[in-house]
């Protein structure tokens, strides 16, 4: 009786989710997206890839708009102040909700304001230098580092790239300058340039960096293993920093708190569903990124549980927007 009862639920969860879309597409009116960051950079491109086929599989168009600025909280912001009427979602970086509300005040309250949508992907950090600059591994860097500081950009104040560089910087005894970026793409451009040291990044822009004929070196990687895309770099925890194994960033979309749950699930279904995609799942992969396609109580939960785990580091590495 009991699976008879779970089957019905499940037939009805899916109707309601097609019945939504089908209501979204009848009326006529197109999808916003925010996107935090400058154009080019990987979670942009992977943004605009989910969105292309959530577009085909729900009959309606997608409106991509980049709005960097203020570690995400901007386009964040414009999400939630959008009326309901106008359906919009954004592209958030894990960190405009577990970590920049720790350093600063922002307009909203990133839990009660947002409803989440779907976890996109997991990705880890990566510590890059310049092909050209002296040191080889990271042992070389760290000495360099203790006997001249030197400079490492993050993709924003406050994001989880900064706060992984700042660990970095207490787990090595090391005082690295923070020069924060909008947005990976123009940090990878410095770095290029040899007008920052180093830069703390996900794989995104950088994989295309790495490696025999790329530009940039990578000294190592966040996480418990080596990253499947690039599994000749080593990690943090191999060359002696353990406490960095359980940093990691991640990519979702998220929609204003008044938004309905019909149309939230209709969005994570489609999401989900476009992660399947070879190519769109390939283009996550390639970039560094384990897809995810997480949504529901169980992203719920992500959701509520990152923002105290990344506020212990913080509180722990002393971590504040001038570091």
């Amino acid at each position: 009786m009991n699976s008879k009862r779970n089957v019905l639920k499940m037939i009805a969860a899916t109707s309601l989710v097609a019945v939504s879309g089908m209501a979204l597409a009848q009326s006529g009116k197109p999808v916003r997206m925010l996107l935090p960051l400058a154009a080019g950079g990987s979670s942009d491109t992977i943004g605009r890839a989910v969105a292309n086929e959530m577009s085909k599989t729900l009959g309606v168009t997608i409106v991509a708009e980049n709005k960097p600025g203020a570690s995400g909280t901007l386009a964040l912001g414009e999400v939630i102040r959008t009326p309901v009427s106008n359906p919009t979602f954004g592209l958030v970086l894990g960190s405009t909700l577990a970590v920049v509300p720790h350093l600063m005040k922002v307009p909203y309250d990133s839990v009660k304001d947002i409803k989440p949508v779907v976890q996109l992907g997991i990705t880890p950090f990566v510590l890059l230098v310049n092909k050209n600059h002296p040191a080889k591994n990271l042992a070389e860097f760290v000495a360099m580092s203790k006997r001249k500081p030197q400079t490492f950009g993050s993709y924003g104040a406050g994001t989880s790239s900064h706060v992984t560089g700042e660990a970095f910087n207490n787990a090595a005894g090391l005082k690295q300058v923070h020069v924060p970026y909008k947005g990976t793409a123009p940090a990878i451009n410095d770095l290029l340039g040899s007008q920052v040291d180093s830069v703390v990044a996900d794989f995104g822009v950088a994989g295309q960096h790495i490696g025999k004929d790329g530009k940039l070196r990578a000294l190592a990687v966040t996480g418990p293993a080596r990253s499947e895309g690039f599994p000749d770099v080593p990690t943090f925890g191999e060359q002696g920093y353990t406490s960095m194994n359980d940093l990691v960033g991640w990519i979702a979309f998220v929609t204003s708190a008044g938004t309905s749950d019909e149309q939230v699930a209709t969005w994570a279904k489609a999401a989900s569903n476009a992660l399947r995609v070879p190519e769109v799942r390939q283009r996550l992969v390639s970039q560094g990124y384990v897809p995810a396609g997480t949504y529901g109580k169980d992203f719920d939960k992500i959701v509520a549980d990152e923002p105290v785990r990344w506020g212990g580091l913080i509180k722990a590495s002393n971590i504040t927007l001038e570091n």
